[in-house]
């Protein structure tokens, strides 16, 4: 499929969901990647559930117009407690797992066409760059479960430190916010069409549970 049909079939899909979707999510502060280890690395290593864990993603257009939505799976991770407190953590995203949600599988020609997309160079090149990471670089307690998480992000072999604020109680970690996808180059370069059709932020909410 070349390009311009590829495009053409992602605004078709993306126009299927036309209506107004506001997000409530917080705006990650992205920066450059902290070298300095600012949490603590020792205290009680949990293994995070992967399979009650979930990462899930949404893409819109024309500033909200359209959407699309999906998931990731993690590969591997774990979080670091001491006196029930987060205090580190990391987990490793499988890449080639990214897919769409919203088209139902009866319709395998654009739920494949937009999944295949998605794993392109055009976005995530999944062949290339197979995983992602997090790993936390720092936490601020808030209250009693909520905080200030500071970690590298590494995306496309692009390392930038993000900021969210998260909810961290008994065994469960949870969290909403946008991503600037253009900050790891996750676009068309220089493509017209992608810059005024699909949004630059990408809605994140990680949900995490651990064993």
């Amino acid at each position: 499929m070349n390009k311009v049909l590829v495009i053409i079939t992602f605004s078709i899909l993306l126009t299927s969901c036309i209506g107004k979707h506001n997000s409530d999510a917080q705006k990650a502060t992205v920066t450059a990647e902290r070298t300095e280890l600012k949490t603590k690395t020792t205290g009680d290593t949990i293994k995070i559930d992967l399979t009650k864990s979930n990462i899930y993603w949404k893409g819109t257009k024309m500033r909200g117009a359209g959407k699309h939505e999906g998931e990731i799976k993690l590969k591997s991770g774990y979080l670091i407690t001491e006196n029930n407190k987060l205090v580190n953590g990391n987990f490793i995203v499988d890449m080639t797992t990214i897919g769409v949600t919203d088209i139902p599988e009866h319709e395998p020609v654009p739920r494949n066409n937009l999944n295949n997309h998605l794993k392109s160079i055009d976005f995530f090149d999944v062949e290339k760059f197979k995983s992602s990471e997090f790993q936390i670089t720092k936490i601020k307690q808030i209250n009693s479960d909520s905080l200030v998480v500071s970690g590298n992000l590494t995306l496309k072999d692009i390392t930038k430190n993000i900021e969210f604020g998260a909810k961290y109680q008994g065994k469960f970690f949870e969290t909403k916010f946008t991503l600037d996808r253009y900050q790891w180059n996750i676009a068309y370069e220089g493509n017209f069409a992608d810059k005024t059709l699909v949004d630059k932020d990408i809605v994140m909410k990680i949900k995490l549970e651990t064993e």
